[in-house]
């Protein structure tokens, strides 16, 4: 898949949830930006004549760290992500499949329910299962978001939901702070709802 996974985690005195990429993803991207822009800028100072380049010709210094900059650019617009606000019962949701992103909000009595489900996935690793936690809205408001997913290795002849329980807690607790129903269905297979590429 060519998505960035996300995780949950509570702030603010557990009155904010938020769900997004690690930090170290977000780290990466801050790196991306500030680095590709200085390696730019040294390379059009010596470009320019200003600098002396010790290693590689200035453009390569200037067009490197361009492309780097811009590859931190464009993935911070391809971010996804969902805060909620659990004290005001409100959500902002920033959707990166789009060129630029799109971002919605609502309230959360438009969430409908999450879902615990387990994927077959032997591209992963060996007898591979993933399982999502898939967050769905009323009358299909937004379309599903898969939340927070785990990909693990079945023992053969074990049952697909083996590994689940850590997921499972975790979905448990996130619908309790939301306030709405939680489903396991991870002890059959099903296909994740949302597609980024097809397979």
């Amino acid at each position: 898949m060519l998505e960035t996974p996300l995780y949950g985690r509570f702030s603010n005195e557990d009155r904010m949830l938020v769900f997004s990429a690690p930090t170290a993803y977000h780290a990466l991207i801050r790196f991306c930006v500030v680095g590709g822009s200085l390696s730019a800028l040294y390379g059009l100072l010596a470009i320019g004549g200003i600098l002396e380049v010790a290693a590689f010709y200035p453009q390569w210094w200037f067009y490197t760290g361009l492309a780097v900059a811009l590859a931190g650019v464009l993935a911070a617009y391809s971010l996804v992500m969902i805060r909620f606000d659990i004290k005001q019962g409100a959500y902002r949701r920033r959707e990166g499949a789009q060129a630029f992103g799109a971002t919605t909000a609502g309230l959360l009595s438009d969430l409908d329910a999450l879902v615990l489900i387990a994927e077959p996935n032997s591209r992963m690793t060996p007898h591979g299962v993933t399982y999502h936690l898939v967050l769905h809205w009323k009358g299909n408001k937004e379309p599903p978001m898969v939340i927070q997913q785990d990909t693990r290795s079945l023992p053969p002849g074990q049952p697909l939901n083996i590994w689940a329980q850590p997921l499972r807690d975790r979905g448990i607790k996130y619908a309790q702070a939301l306030k709405v129903p939680f489903y396991d269905n991870a002890h059959f297979a099903s296909a994740c709802p949302v597609r980024l590429i097809s397979r």
